[in-house]
């Protein structure tokens, strides 16, 4: 059956929300795999594949017999290799291992970026990093591969022989071979410390670790900032701020150089990815806080949260999806929806059998098929 188009523009002025494209899979009513992409249908498989990643403006998949993998990217499909291999879908790129070739979508190309890469690997939304045949730690950054450490980097320890090296999105933070601390950001090597941190954590502009004394610091935005914070053993990082509970029990947050206080007690629920961090209090109020703003949204507990980056989705008790979405509230379906899934901004949800809606930074389309 040829596929039935139902456009319906909302009007809706958000800033900030114009990169990348309106992308997701998804599967008609005999598990053929189709790709979604700025109000048009494109056939991709026959069987359901039995791997499928999303990017901004790609989908990735491999088939169900485990034996191609495939990439659909700006209108058209490409074979990537004829068989297994490993992939990761970022916000930047799509990246691929097949056997010792480590590859990369780079500026609309399909590109090799070392053909004998048999030791770790780690990949980033800008930045990938691998130790080459000869142990020297490679980056391939901003369309250049350069050797960054010539001597293997120290392991993680007696039990865990992995290199001591964490990934962020733009940032990579490592151990090398002499116990020093250091910090690949904005195409630079930079020496953090003259020991190897307790602990730390990287994301999107950020590194955090505990000193010699046990106190955290921050490495963030190319400043390091000295802190008395301490006796924290749980936290999580986002993109530029660090989540944890303090001393007394509360739920803060680290940005920007100051501590904020989000809850003065343990909420019932916390979803903290990328640039959002949401939560229930035990009084059942619905919170969101983005770019340093704390705001209440509900007060209730919704049904469900997904968040990407810039887009916190949700349920409210009726089953509708509404969304804070680049700073503001929004509705993305007045109808009561059982299932969804949220692929970068593009929202893919059903109302009836054979239906699929799409909804992408305020415009919305249904498919039937």
């Amino acid at each position: 059956m040829k596929p039935v188009y139902f456009l319906l523009a909302l009007s809706l002025s958000l800033s900030g929300a114009l990169g990348g494209q309106c992308v997701a899979p998804y599967y008609d009513l005999t598990n053929q795999l189709y790709i979604y992409e700025n109000g048009e249908t494109h056939y991709a498989e026959t069987l359901v594949p039995s791997s499928v990643k999303t990017g901004r403006n790609y989908v990735a998949f491999i088939n169900q017999n485990n034996a191609r993998l495939r990439l659909y990217y700006a209108g058209k499909f490409y074979v990537v290799c004829e068989n297994n291999a490993d992939y990761w879908a970022t916000d930047n790129w799509f990246v691929w291992k097949n056997y010792s070739n480590l590859g990369v979508l780079y500026n609309n190309e399909l590109r090799s970026l070392d053909k004998l890469v048999i030791g770790e690997y780690w990949v980033g939304d800008s930045i990938i990093a691998w130790m080459s045949n000869f142990n020297e730690l490679k980056v391939f950054y901003k369309g250049q591969t350069k050797t960054i450490e010539q001597l293997p980097l120290q392991q993680r320890n007696a039990n865990d022989t992995t290199s001591n090296l964490k990934m962020g999105d733009n940032i990579m933070a490592y151990v090398d071979g002499s116990g020093q601390f250091k910090v690949f950001y904005q195409g630079e090597v930079r020496t953090l410390e003259s020991y190897r941190p307790n602990s730390y954590r990287v994301d999107r502009d950020i590194v955090a670790y505990l000193d010699y004394s046990s106190n955290f610091k921050f490495f963030y935005k190319g400043r390091i900032f000295e802190t008395s914070i301490n006796n924290i053993t749980n936290y999580h990082t986002g993109e530029g701020y660090l989540v944890y509970y303090n001393i007394g029990g509360q739920l803060t947050v680290w940005y920007n150089g100051e501590e904020i206080t989000l809850s003065q007690s343990k909420p019932k629920e916390v979803t903290i990815q990328q640039n959002v961090i949401a939560f229930t209090d035990m009084a059942d109020n619905f919170y969101v806080w983005y770019n340093g703003k704390l705001e209440l949204l509900e007060r209730y507990h919704p049904l469900s949260v997904k968040a990407y980056r810039d887009f916190l989705l949700y349920q409210d008790l009726d089953g509708r999806l509404k969304g804070y979405y680049f700073g503001k509230q929004i509705n993305v379906s007045d109808q009561i929806v059982q299932s969804y899934d949220l692929y970068n901004e593009t929202v893919v949800y059903s109302l009836q059998r054979g239906d699929h809606t799409f909804w992408c930074r305020g415009s919305e389309t249904t498919i039937t098929q």
